[in-house]
């Protein structure tokens, strides 16, 4: 068998299931996004070309989705990373050795392999204002109880912290196995030079270390604009819209109840154009400020 007929006999098949399952919900969301397709109605679906665009600027209720997912990807980001990445690491990696490394790497991992579901409903009981171990505290200190979810200033940063938590420790994790790979000449260069800890980590350690960081660094931001399960567990965007994504917003719209499935489209659509641009605008200023 020539190359030529190895590639048509193998490649050619899983690039063409590979294209279907990458493309077809994308070309699909474009298509009814352009359309008025309504569960709610018997009239046949039609183009109605940009108007579901041109619709959500105008949606004060989109508007309040848009201003809430970008507080939330930037909470749990930048407290993802900073925390796990730019504390953690650094502190575990200094303070452990040989098998106390390796246990703690584990422990670090184990809160990412929780379903995320199962993560949640365990959150809702330690928020709980009854039997809640967080108001337990609350109450032991005179604040009385408080309501993490049902609060709405609250109910937003109290999701966080459960994804800051997940996130935070598996990239603890990954930051030291990538600390693994950096040469020890460089650190003892800087040691005799008479660097301090905070001067190693900032001028010779992360520097050598941030192209595969970067990588961690944008899975999560990707992660954190698709978040959905959290939120839907704990408050299905309450109180009020207080925690309605984009995601939960679409969800609400196309096949939650509203049966809009051309508007969620359009939603859906939008959101993945800004996500686009914001990840290459951040990729080439990040890459530019490594340079």
């Amino acid at each position: 068998m020539t190359k030529k007929q190895f590639f048509l006999l193998f490649m050619i098949p899983a690039f063409a299931i590979l294209f279907f399952l990458a493309f077809y919900p994308l070309i699909s969301a474009v298509y009814y996004s352009l359309h008025n397709w309504d569960l709610r109605s018997t009239r046949p679906i039609r183009f109605v070309g940009l108007q579901n665009y041109l619709r959500l600027l105008t949606d004060p209720r989109f508007s309040n989705a848009l201003r809430v997912t970008g507080v939330w990807l930037v909470t749990t980001l930048f407290g993802s990373v900073f925390l796990g990445g730019g504390l953690l690491a650094p502190l575990i990696h200094d303070f452990t050795r040989g098998r106390w490394r390796t246990f703690c790497l584990f422990v670090f991992i184990i809160p990412a392999l929780l379903p995320r579901i199962g993560a949640a409903y365990m959150w809702r009981l330690m928020y709980s204002p009854a039997i809640g171990l967080f108001n337990y505290f609350t109450r032991l200190i005179g604040i009385g109880r408080v309501g993490f979810l049902d609060n709405p200033a609250y109910a937003l940063f109290s999701i966080a912290v459960i994804d800051i938590w997940q996130w935070s420790l598996l990239i603890a994790a990954l930051t030291m196995i990538l600390f693994e790979e950096v040469p020890q000449e460089i650190i003892e260069a800087g040691v005799l030079d008479g660097a301090r800890r905070w001067q190693l980590y900032r001028y010779l350690i992360f520097p050598v270390i941030i192209p595969p960081f970067l990588s961690i660094f944008f899975i999560k931001a990707m992660e954190s604009l698709r978040t959905f399960d959290f939120i839907f567990v704990l408050t299905a965007g309450g109180p009020g819209k207080s925690t309605e994504t984009i995601d939960m917003y679409a969800y609400w719209q196309g096949i939650g109840s509203a049966g809009r499935i051309s508007y969620a489209s359009a939603m859906s659509t939008t959101m993945l154009v800004l996500t686009i641009v914001l990840i290459t605008l951040v990729w080439k200023g990040l890459a530019k400020w490594h340079s």
